[in-house]
C-alpha cells in the first residue's frame, strides 16, 4: 500500500533528500512544509508525518508534531536538536537525529510504514522512541 507523506522541515536540501528517500520507497509525498501554517494545510491528506524542531517561524515543530498526530497521522521528529524533544511528545512515536544516511532514511521510512500498518516494526538504530 502507498502511503503519503508530509515532510515538515525548512531546510529545501534536507528536504529533498527525504523525498528523494520516500518516492524510493514507493510512497507519495503531500508536501514540504516549512513552518506550522503550511503544515496544518495537509492535515487531512497526510498519513505519515517527518517533522523537525526548529522551521522557518521558530521552535514550532514540537507543537506542530503533537497537532498532527491528533489527526491519526504518525509522526516523527527529525531533527539536529534532539534534546530539544528529550521527554516525548503526546501522540509522537520518536526523535532521530539529523544528518539521516540514505540507509537510515530507508529504515524510519519502513518502521512508520509498520507502525502505520499496527505492526511494531524495528525501529532504526539512532531512532528513540517515546513510547
Amino acid at each position: 500500500m502507498e502511503y503519503r507523506f508530509l515532510i515538515v522541515e525548512d531546510s529545501l536540501l534536507v528536504a529533498m533528500d527525504i523525498e528523494d528517500a520516500v518516492h524510493r520507497s514507493g510512497h507519495d509525498v503531500v508536501g514540504i512544509a516549512p513552518d506550522m501554517k503550511v503544515a496544518l494545510n495537509y492535515t487531512r491528506e497526510t498519513d505519515i508525518a517527518f517533522v523537525d524542531v526548529r522551521l522557518a517561524d521558530g521552535e514550532t515543530g514540537p507543537a506542530i508534531a503533537e497537532t498532527l498526530a491528533q489527526f491519526g497521522i504518525v509522526v516523527i521528529m527529525i531533527t539536529g536538536n534532539p534534546g530539544l524533544v528529550s521527554s516525548g511528545l503526546a501522540g509522537v512515536v520518536g526523535v532521530m537525529a539529523k544528518p539521516l544516511t540514505d540507509q537510515a532514511s530507508m529504515d524510519l521510512i519502513q518502521f512508520a510504514v509498520d507502525r502505520k500498518n499496527g505492526r511494531p516494526g524495528t525501529p532504526p538504530a539512532r531512532l528513540r522512541l517515546f513510547h
